[in-house]
């Protein structure tokens, strides 16, 4: 993956701000990318099996919870 010189003061300025170097923060976000693309997958797959928008939010949090206590 490669970015533009304006992409990476970003980046940098960011992780400082954080106490973090830019690939540690760079890490960060693509993790919390991959939870969220997560969250709505599992959000979607349960709002297709009739659940409840409130319910499906719910199950879906349960789910995350349990997958953070495995790792």
């Amino acid at each position: 993956m490669s970015f533009d010189d304006a992409t990476l003061e970003i980046l940098a300025r960011r992780a400082q701000e954080e106490g973090m170097d830019r690939s540690a923060y760079l890490a960060d976000l693509v993790r919390r990318d991959d939870l969220r693309r997560r969250l709505a997958a599992d959000t979607a797959t349960l709002a297709a099996a009739g659940h409840a928008p409130e319910r499906a939010s719910m199950l879906t949090a349960a789910l995350i919870t349990q997958r953070r206590t495995a790792s």
